[in-house]
């Protein structure tokens, strides 16, 4: 099988890093709890039972009518219900730490494309920070104003793309939305 985007040496690559998380024992142990809860009639009932709940009051919600404080009771009690299940906790938890692992590798893919090497694990754990607070990885100025490019894609909640949100004191923009000058003087 030939995956035209990947050079056989980027494949090789690939393959080998896959093989390294596949056999780490991160991954093993939160594997085991998805297939434990899989297994377990009772758990997998429970997390049905409040997703289809939770889509009936979204729908409910997105057609205007407000779900009533019974619709609401009953749905904080179906969720509390898998949060209680040990099985259904567990699988909750090796979702997000397998989530949580993806998004880190992605992290530094990414950065080590941008810049062409391998990114430090400060740099890492910096634009996984950013990321946190409305930035994304890709194109822009990453947290730093002087780097800010017409590419740039971070956004200050969600209104515009012009600068990394960097939180209290940063200099790259003049406001949000309507009449926003970038003053980095780049676009």
């Amino acid at each position: 099988m030939s995956n035209t985007s990947l050079t056989p040496e980027l494949a090789k690559l690939t393959s080998e890093l896959a093989a390294g998380f596949a056999q780490s024992q991160k991954v093993v142990s939160a594997n085991a709890r998805i297939r434990l809860f899989y297994q377990n009639p009772e758990a997998t009932d429970l997390f049905r039972q409040v997703n289809e709940y939770g889509e009936q009051l979204r729908n409910k919600h997105m057609a205007g009518m407000a779900p009533s404080e019974e619709e609401i009771a009953k749905f904080d009690s179906l969720r509390q219900n898998v949060v209680d299940n040990d099985v259904c906790r567990g699988f909750l938890e090796a979702r997000q730490e397998l989530d949580e692992l993806l998004s880190t590798v992605h992290q530094y893919l990414c950065i080590a494309i941008e810049k062409g090497e391998a990114p430090t694990d400060e740099e890492v754990a910096e634009s996984m920070q950013q990321q946190m607070s409305g930035c994304s990885c890709g194109g822009g100025c990453h947290g730093d104003c002087e780097d800010c490019d017409s590419d740039c894609a971070h956004k200050h909640d969600g209104e515009h793309e012009c600068c990394g949100g960097h939180g209290e004191g940063h200099e790259c923009c003049g406001g949000h939305g309507e009449g926003h000058e970038c003053k980095c003087g780049k676009h």
